[in-house]
């Protein structure tokens, strides 16, 4: 059971796939000839077998095209292709395991290291008898190996099946969004260079049955010809990413049955081998490579991508980060401080950490683009790692952007049992033109531009002087300073499980016209989905409802063609209604 992620905004853009799809897209190139082009078929593969050979996707090119423009070529060939899953089964009989093999492909990687191609592997591990005396027993699997980037993670099948993680005979694999580590429980989990998130709920779930099962039994039947190629599937780029030592590559992978330059890849040779060498499940896969001070369950993550410097500070001031003469200061004990050369990725790591103890995070501008920003603390009290997120930030030379991460925060999406939470309250706060005044803010995920109901004034501003009266303060911006106003939520679903029928109503309280072109609906309290206004006038007295799933022309036709209920019955969401400049004119919750 393959589980991709579906819930928020940032949702998996690809599916497993069959092998055809990739080399019908593709052209094969020659490393050594750059003048090579030739148009290949699953039997040329063949032919043009050495591991010199790669294939690239035709026009595209992961360093000048937009992964939109990736996933559109996707979108419209993949209906024409059943999403595959390659099995394979190495007989041990009489000693060790008889493993049987799961290869996963992928058209593209669209996590951290955007690459062409990308295979991955689920193994599950079975009593040393023949597949014939296995399947007249019934024995289940001793344990499952999955693999994580450059390693992967082992778990035993009592305590799958003790944790929910098995459906009938088949175990289930939460795949993280754009990496495509597969995962025994869902959740965030850091990977060097980034988070991998599988998602906590919602997931886009591929049964057995929805699969093309195919038996991989040598390059000498007719359509399995691609086995032997030793090449790269995917554009080769010669470019690797160094996270204290573990190498992140931003190119094609090579085959299941081989490594680099067309050696044998151990996980085809020797499996057991492969998945004896992999941590425990619950231990991060990262073990395997290095050692982080403290236990690794109680390690505090913050991380930066962005033209910025990430700062982390606790209660009594002490700071990690670069200080003003540009030197490193870790000034709380065995900090990590990670910035892999020619990248503008930055992590700070702090060991025996707890949300109780507080943690503010600044983020200062050194120059114009976005930022991503993403918190892992573990939060003692409710035994969960809590984990926020900040997309598309905008950032320049004079943006500070600071986060204060606390322990009184009521979490919606708590999940103890699977000991993660995402934290969907925490707000980012904006000093856009650095002069100390936070004038913005945003919720969780997407940013979206807020504006702060009160301000507070520069550090350096002095008292008043006694004695002195001030001038009278003008009163504090409203959040509803228009007309339009949302002035209804219609969160009483009729429609089972789906809740289609839910609605927002918005309402022009004023005299004239109100032009709402490019404004945005969206529910803040999850920071998805989101609704954007096509061009439209809203009259006078007049009235509209943007629907969960469904058309009313009566009232607009606007719908957030969004396949699952989005205001929850039982603890209120906020809705937020915010200008084409994203302004917040109005929110309300019930």
């Amino acid at each position: 059971m393959i589980y991709l992620k579906g819930e928020g905004d940032n949702e998996e853009n690809f599916e497993p796939d069959s092998v055809q799809l990739m080399v019908d897209l593709s052209l094969l190139r020659d490393l050594d000839n750059p003048e090579f082009s030739e148009k290949p078929s699953i039997r040329d593969l063949q032919q043009w077998s050495a591991s010199d050979y790669y294939l690239d996707v035709a026009e595209l090119d992961p360093k000048t095209h937009s992964i939109d423009e990736y996933k559109a070529i996707y979108d419209k060939t993949k209906e024409d292709y059943s999403p595959a899953v390659y099995a394979r089964v190495k007989e041990s009989p009489g000693t060790g395991y008889t493993v049987l093999q799961y290869w996963l492909f992928y058209y593209l990687n669209d996590w951290r290291n955007i690459h062409e191609g990308d295979w991955e592997l689920v193994q599950l591990h079975f009593p040393g008898q023949t597949i014939k005396e296995l399947l007249a027993s019934g024995q289940p699997p001793v344990f499952a190996a999955y693999s994580q980037h450059q390693a992967g993670q082992r778990m035993s099948w009592n305590d799958m099946r003790n944790q929910g993680l098995v459906s009938g005979t088949h175990p289930i694999v939460h795949v993280a969004r754009g990496s495509h580590a597969n995962y025994f429980t869902p959740g965030q989990f850091w990977s060097g260079l980034d988070f991998d998130d599988t998602g906590l709920s919602s997931w886009q779930i591929i049964g057995p049955e929805q699969l093309n099962i195919v038996l991989l039994t040598g390059t000498t039947e007719a359509g399995l010809e691609w086995l032997g190629f030793q090449g790269y599937w995917g554009e080769y780029l010669d470019f690797f990413v160094s996270v204290l030592g573990l190498k992140f590559g931003q190119r094609g992978p090579s085959g299941p049955q081989w490594g680099e330059n067309g050696a044998i890849s151990q996980k085809w040779e020797h499996p057991g081998q492969w998945a004896d060498g992999l941590p425990e499940y619950p231990k991060p896969f990262w073990t395997a490579f290095f050692k982080l001070p403290g236990d690794w369950d109680k390690l505090a993550i913050f991380s930066l991508f962005s033209p910025a410097t990430i700062h982390v500070y606790d209660p009594l001031g002490h700071h990690v980060g670069i200080n003003e003469k540009g030197d490193m200061e870790k000034q709380l004990p065995d900090a990590v401080y990670i910035a892999p050369e020619g990248t503008q990725y930055q992590t700070i790591i702090i060991p025996n950490a707890d949300v109780s103890r507080e943690y503010t995070v600044l983020v200062n501008g050194t120059g114009k683009g976005t930022a991503e920003i993403k918190s892992q603390v573990p939060d003692a009290a409710i035994e969960v790692k809590r984990y926020l997120e900040y997309r598309n930030v905008p950032i320049l030379p004079t943006t500070v952007a600071r986060v204060k991460i606390e322990p009184a925060v009521t979490l919606r999406t708590a999940a103890p049992d699977i000991g993660n939470v995402r934290d969907t309250v925490t707000r980012l706060e904006m000093d856009t033109d650095g002069d100390g005044v936070f004038e913005m803010e945003t919720t969780p995920g997407r940013f979206i531009r807020l504006e702060k109901v009160s301000v507070s004034p520069p550090e350096s501003e002095l008292p008043p002087v006694p004695g002195q009266e001030p001038e009278p303060a003008p009163p504090p911006p409203t959040r509803e300073t228009g007309i339009v106003r949302i002035v209804d939520i219609g969160y009483y679903g009729q429609v089972p499980r789906l809740e289609s029928d839910e609605f927002v109503e918005i309402a022009n309280l004023g005299n004239s016209p109100q032009d709402i072109t490019g404004w945005v609906l969206t529910d803040i309290t999850d920071s998805y989905p989101a609704f954007t206004f096509p061009k439209y006038v809203l009259e006078p007295g007049a009235a509209i409802r943007v629907y969960t799933d469904e058309i009313h022309p009566e009232w607009g036709g606007f719908s957030f063609d969004y396949g699952k209920p989005i205001w929850d019955n039982e603890t209120p969401d906020t809705a937020a209604l915010l200008d084409a400049q994203g302004v917040e004119v109005s929110r309300k919750s019930y």
